[in-house]
């Protein structure tokens, strides 16, 4: 499907919104989300280079496998780009088992646990328009913790221009906006104010308009199953 000036106008809006440009600072680990976009893995690897912390985490199971990766989880996919980019298999840790954003969390502890680790703070790297849903689902998850967000240096007419179609791409921001707003409401996560209405609309208008590839329902129970463990 191919969007019209006003449906990339609006999807503009929304990609401003879900990221929050958030200043890099030293962490004990890097903790990177799986998913279908291995910008995470090249911005992890940066990191890394430029000495931000010196352990990787990267959690993701086998829901959203990049395209192209022979890979069997999205933790294996985004691992191989990270030790391509020059991150030895000594400084990685990796988790297999999660498939939404609140286990990555969850899993992620439990893993850190299992090497008898206890880390206060991390640089979690998502996916650019994640980010705001990600810390707020941080705040939830790990309220003890320091958690900072980042994402890839890119901007949005560049994302577009990548290897994820640009439908795929407008109906993820649809989706986020949706989310945050449906999961803030039900106490899945702690958002510092309510989604703008007029974001919620645009998003709306978004899946109105046939971007609506990314359903709510699986991803929300998992996130409730989810309540009891944390």
């Amino acid at each position: 499907m191919n969007p019209q000036p006003a449906d990339l106008e609006i999807a503009s809006t929304l990609w401003d919104y879900l990221r929050l440009g958030q200043s890099v600072r030293p962490a004990d680990w890097i903790l990177v989300f799986g998913g279908h976009d291995l910008g995470v893995a090249r911005r992890a690897a940066e990191l890394y280079r430029d000495g931000v912390a010196k352990r990787v985490l990267v959690s993701g199971g086998a829901l959203h496998v990049p395209d192209g990766s022979a890979a069997t989880t999205e933790a294996d996919a985004i691992a191989e780009v990270i030790i391509d980019s020059g991150v030895p298999d000594h400084a990685l840790a990796i988790e297999r088992l999660a498939s939404n954003t609140s286990e990555n969390f969850w899993l992620s502890a439990e893993l850190l646990r299992d090497l008898g680790e206890d880390p206060r703070a991390f640089l979690v790297v998502q996916k650019p328009y994640a980010e705001r849903r990600t810390l707020a689902t941080a705040r939830r998850r790990w309220p003890d913790k320091d958690v900072r967000l980042t994402s890839e240096l890119v901007s949005f007419a560049d994302y577009l221009a990548g290897p994820i179609p640009v439908d795929r791409v407008l109906s993820m921001l649809a989706g986020e906006v949706i989310r945050l707003e449906s999961y803030a409401s039900s106490g899945l996560i702690e958002i510092d104010e309510p989604v703008p209405v007029e974001h919620v609309r645009a998003a709306r208008h978004l899946r109105e308009a046939g971007f609506d590839g990314r359903a709510e329902t699986t991803t929300a129970v998992a996130a409730l199953s989810l309540t009891s463990r944390s």
